[in-house]
């Protein structure tokens, strides 16, 4: 997709543009004139604070929404549209619109009281009047916040109110708990699960056909509050050389069977969302952290996937097999790291230890691999939730160690290994694919690298990413390397391809990829479950393909949701406690992530939260907005403030302009 660089000024800020510049008369809706043999694209539109927006066209490309066109629609309208003649480049553009295709869906508005009158306004962009309906018997109040719900539309643009209806009041912003509430309600993961599955669990087979099994002393090697356990793992070092290394996943499918209630609740909610402090599981808790769970010294059914290593890691041969295991220990990513380091903290029985040392083995070969094809390493603490013993909640950042290493090493290992047998079975499969950066995104990345004396490939390769980062003289310089690397990266999602297809993970730099081993969590694995372990000479029809096509969009449009939903309760959080733990007084590192003429956007270094400093601050520090960037100082010795530049600042206010959306403001540090 092209990105059209727009170059805001005050005359757009939280105003509605409602004169053509072109007809130099009042906005209305152009019509197409019968002679001009345009022909009509369609796409997504998305709407812009400041009164304009874009169309994502079906072929991929962007398209400018004047204003006048944009107080039409809503974000997520479909729309058939007529480009503006001649445009190319940046420069494509919507001319006018066609007819406008909205499903059913909900708004998030706050009230306000006109006079007598009950006024809503949107928290999102949206330039069409509300008009409240099927409020009456519920008390509200100005300030609150609630979701209505948005009737399905299909025609021509037009510009009346907007008839919603109330659905839910969620109170106001500052009540505790609003945010978390605020979260599942935007990205729809409100619905609540029914309190009873228990006749929906499928085979409940008895202890009795439980016998045998597999015996090997699996590990789970989690987080401290980890309470769904759907892998674990079991190495062995071989006498020829090389390893033998088991993936034992919860065998999820056995229990959830296809077209069941339980089923169908799961393809809905597509995945688990874990907020602070809480977690909405896709599964009733009685699978996902007891049935299917692979918690220590209980017999559970598993999903085994075996597989030979050469000293060099790579897979020799790799069988799969339905079994039950008995996992031998519940491990913590602290443990392991500390015996990784030969420093444990704790003693593991004999055959635990002999499969530690085996799976380290087993993560160094893998690790360094991959370091020789080419790996971006973007390791930042994360943040998570712990409680007092007075039960308060406190922000706690933890960083990456190489416990958490062995154990991505080895699902990535198991999820290659899947793709693959996918392949050799069908022919085809659902994947994981990320392509690879787009030409402009390369083309951007290029002459970024050039003017920093580094020359990268005409064809977008991981490796030359990765030695780009490597070749930055400091920190600061592989920082702005890696946020540019970022920018260029395209997002993955799923997909059902056939091997004759292009595919790949490109960030992976693998061929094929796909997710196996979560299915307590992710319903796209289980889908992988189902298609691996049909019975023998099973095969799909097309219809089948088609189907399993569409159920894989929405597990990658939930999938994102629920990224959007956790982000933005964290991001509140990490805001909280960084405004409660620093006064205005204080100075922080901040690390630039975008700059334009408006001023600079950057990252509180150690806290992680977002903060905006505005050009007028920068300018007051004697920076000049030139050929695209911030300059400041002597000629002789000016600053270029880039991207992935750290800077020292101080918090000012926080500013509610769009109280959906808080933002910190920061200025320079004269110091």
């Amino acid at each position: 997709m092209l990105r059209r660089k727009i170059s805001s000024n005050n005359s757009l800020d939280g105003v509605i543009l409602s004169i053509d510049p072109r007809s130099q008369g009042p906005a209305h809706l152009p019509v197409v004139k019968p002679q001009v043999k345009v022909a009509a694209l369609s796409g997504t539109v998305s709407l812009n604070p400041r009164g304009f927006g874009f169309i994502t066209g079906a072929d991929g490309e962007s398209y400018f929404l004047r204003a006048n066109l944009a107080r039409f629609l809503l974000t997520g309208d479909t729309v058939r549209f007529i480009p503006l003649e001649g445009g190319d480049g940046e420069s494509r553009e919507a001319r006018a619109l066609v007819s406008v295709s909205r499903p059913a869906g909900r708004l998030l508005c706050e009230v306000h009281q006109v006079a007598d009158l009950t006024h809503l306004v949107p928290d999102d962009p949206c330039f069409l009047p509300l008009q409240f309906a099927g409020a009456q018997g519920h008390e509200l109040v100005p300030g609150d916040v609630v979701a209505v719900r948005v009737p399905a539309y299909e025609g021509a643009p037009i510009a009346r109110p907007l008839v919603v209806t109330l659905e839910r009041n969620l109170g106001a912003r500052a009540r505790p708990g609003f945010d978390l509430d605020y979260a599942l309600v935007r990205y729809q993961f409100d619905d609540v699960m029914q309190e009873d599955f228990k006749a929906l669990h499928g085979k409940n087979a008895s202890q009795d056909e439980w016998q045998g099994g597999n015996t090997a002393p699996f590990v789970t090697i989690d987080g401290e509050s980890t309470r769904d356990f759907d892998d674990a793992v079991y190495g062995r070092a071989l006498p020829q050389g090389g390893w033998e290394v088991q993936v034992a996943i919860a065998d999820v499918s056995w229990y959830v069977q296809e077209g069941s209630e339980l089923d169908q609740w799961s393809a809905s909610r597509c995945t688990s969302l874990y907020l602070p402090g809480r977690t909405f599981p896709m599964l009733p808790e009685a699978l996902s952290t007891d049935r299917c769970s692979l918690v220590p010294g209980q017999p559970r059914r598993a999903v085994v996937l075996t597989l030979e290593l050469d000293a060099a890691g790579n897979v020799l041969t790799s069988s799969m097999e339905r079994t039950l295991i008995e996992s031998a220990a519940r491990l913590t990513y602290t443990q392991v790291a500390g015996y990784m380091a030969d420093k444990p903290d704790v003693r593991f029985a004999m055959p635990v230890e002999h499969s530690l040392q085996a799976l380290t083995d087993v993560y160094r070969a893998l690790s360094e691999r991959r370091a020789q094809d080419g790996r971006l390493v973007f390791d930042e603490p994360e943040p998570t939730m712990v409680q007092a013993e007075d039960g308060t909640w406190s922000l706690k950042w933890e960083s990456r160690n190489d416990a958490h290493k062995l154990v991505e090493e080895l699902m990535l290992l198991a999820n290659r290994t899947a793709a693959a047998m996918l392949i050799k079975r069908y022919g085809a499969g659902l994947f994981r694919f990320q392509p690879a950066p787009d030409a402009q995104a390369w083309g951007e990345l290029k002459e970024w690298a050039f003017a920093h004396s580094y020359t990268l490939p005409d064809v977008p390769s991981l490796r030359a990413m990765s030695d780009l980062v490597s070749a930055q003289p400091d920190a600061e310089a592989q920082a702005a390397a890696s946020l540019k690397i970022r920018s260029a990266m395209q997002p993955a999602r799923y997909v059902v391809q056939r091997s004759t297809e292009q595919g790949g993970h490109f960030s992976l730099s693998v061929d094929w990829y796909t997710h196996f081993t979560s299915p307590i969590r992710r319903y796209a694995d289980l889908l992988v479950h189902r298609l691996l372990l049909a019975p023998e000479g099973h095969q799909l029809s097309a219809q089948d393909w088609d189907a399993l096509s569409q159920q894989v969009e929405r597990c990658s449009d939930r999938a994102h949701a629920a990224r959007l939903a956790e982000r933005m309760v964290w991001d509140r959080l990490k805001l909280q406690s960084f405004m409660s733990a620093n006064t205005v007084e204080d100075v922080v590192a901040a690390r630039i992530v975008r700059t334009n003429q408006r001023g600079l956007r950057v990252v509180v270094t150690g806290w992680q939260c977002s903060a905006w400093l505005p050009a007028a601050d920068l300018r007051e520090n004697g920076y000049q907005w030139l050929e695209d960037v911030w300059v400041g100082g002597d000629p002789g010795a000016a600053r270029v403030l880039n991207e992935g530049v750290q800077v020292a600042v101080s918090w000012t206010s926080l500013s509610l302009v769009r109280p959906a959306y808080p933002e910190l403001q920061v200025k320079l540090n004269r110091g």
